[in-house]
C-alpha cells in the first residue's frame, strides 16, 4: 500500500503526484500543478519503479562497460548511411508515456547498435562478427547488402 509522500503514477493517464491521504483503498495526491485527484491503489505504481522498468539508462559499474570497445569498434566502421537508418529508426520508435527520451547522441554505443540492429533487422552479433578481420561477410559487405535491400547509395 502507499504511504503519505509517495511519488505515485497512474500509468494509464500519464499522471504523476505525490500521496497526501489514503482512504481504504482509494488514494488521494497532488500532482506538481496543484490538482489533487484521486485513483484506486490497484490502478497506481510508485513513480521509482516504473521509471526503473522503463529507463533506458545505462548502467555504470565494469560489468555493464565490459564490450565497449568492441561496440564503438563496429559503430567506428559503419558508414554514414547506416548511421542514419539507425537514427532514423531511433526516433521513430514508440515512446512509454513519462519516460524521458534521450536523443542519439547520448545513447551508449550498445544503444545506438541495438537500434541500428533492430532497423536492418539483423542482431548485434551480425555485427561484431561482420567487423573482425577476415569475416565473411565482411563489416562492409553486411553494410552494401543492407543499403542495397533498403535502395539507399552510400
Amino acid at each position: 500500500m502507499f504511504k503519505v509522500g509517495d511519488t505515485v503514477r497512474h500509468v494509464g493517464r500519464n499522471i504523476v503526484g505525490v500521496v497526501v491521504e489514503t482512504d481504504g483503498d482509494t488514494v488521494y495526491f497532488e500532482q506538481s500543478n496543484g490538482a489533487e485527484v484521486d485513483f484506486p491503489a490497484s490502478a497506481l505504481v510508485l513513480e521509482s519503479q516504473f521509471q526503473a522498468k522503463h529507463s533506458t539508462s545505462v548502467r555504470d559499474d565494469a560489468g555493464s562497460r565490459e564490450f565497449d570497445a568492441i561496440y564503438d569498434a563496429v559503430l567506428d566502421n559503419l558508414y554514414p548511411a547506416i548511421l542514419t537508418i539507425g537514427q532514423q529508426y531511433y526516433a521513430q520508435v514508440k515512446r512509454v508515456p513519462g519516460v524521458a527520451v534521450k536523443n542519439w547522441d547520448s545513447l551508449s554505443a550498445l544503444q545506438k547498435l541495438n537500434a541500428i540492429s533492430d532497423a536492418a533487422d539483423l542482431p548485434v552479433k551480425t555485427w561484431i562478427d561482420a567487423n573482425r578481420p577476415g569475416a565473411k561477410p565482411s563489416l562492409g559487405e553486411l553494410q552494401l547488402s543492407i543499403l542495397g535491400k533498403l535502395g539507399k547509395k552510400v
